[in-house]
């Protein structure tokens, strides 16, 4: 049987339409934070799924990369944004494709960390700090519920370990609720801002 680490797991629930993360709209945090236009600055989207946000982005002057490991998942991205953004849409591993390091000046966090096992955490904020610029903003949406292996994904943090596995790399700079979550994150979620320190391992 698949597991959350394989594409063949999210593939099977874009199939059948099993996707109570994806709200089909940008949300109003996001909207908010697009008003202040990008002007070139570079976004990384992981986990892109369906990928409402990618076009968001582009017009407010972003350029966009999205990456996503579930085929149907890229192929439903690529058609909503259409041609001219449909190669921005990665078919790739996260961890593992060839993404250029201290080069985006924002990543976007939309559940992609939460549909991680929780130990690989430590990863994927290894990997946000070899892809941000310094000063660069990981941005996005964190999901808080003390994680239960058995029930995810996806998977919370208990609270102060998300400040404990950030620290090393980020100071948080933004923390508020969200006020239009979906109902599977509804009163546990929130719109938070890191910006990339300058340490270095």
């Amino acid at each position: 049987m698949p597991t959350p680490s394989q594409p063949e797991f999210w593939n099977k629930r874009y199939l059948s339409d099993d996707t109570p993360w994806d709200l089909g709209a940008i949300p109003t945090d996001l909207r908010a934070f697009l008003k202040k236009k990008g002007k070139g600055a570079k976004v990384l989207i992981p986990g892109c799924g369906t990928g409402y946000e990618i076009k968001a982005f582009a017009e407010a002057g972003y350029e966009v990369t999205a990456i996503d490991f579930a085929p149907f998942a890229v192929e439903r991205a690529r058609r909503l944004v259409g041609p001219a953004l449909a190669d921005r849409v990665i078919l790739g591993d996260f961890f593992q494709h060839d993404l250029p390091g201290d080069s985006f000046d924002v990543i976007y966090e939309r559940s992609f960390v939460c549909s991680l096992p929780p130990d690989r955490r430590p990863a994927y904020r290894d990997r946000m700090a070899q892809l941000l610029k310094y000063r660069g903003l990981l941005i996005g949406y964190y999901y808080y519920n003390k994680p239960s292996l058995l029930e995810g994904p996806p998977y919370g943090f208990a609270w102060g370990t998300a400040d404990e596995l950030f620290s090393r790399y980020f100071l948080l700079v933004k923390d508020e609720p969200v006020n239009d979550s979906l109902p599977l994150f509804a009163g546990r979620e929130r719109w938070q801002h890191r910006r990339r320190t300058s340490f270095q391992d």
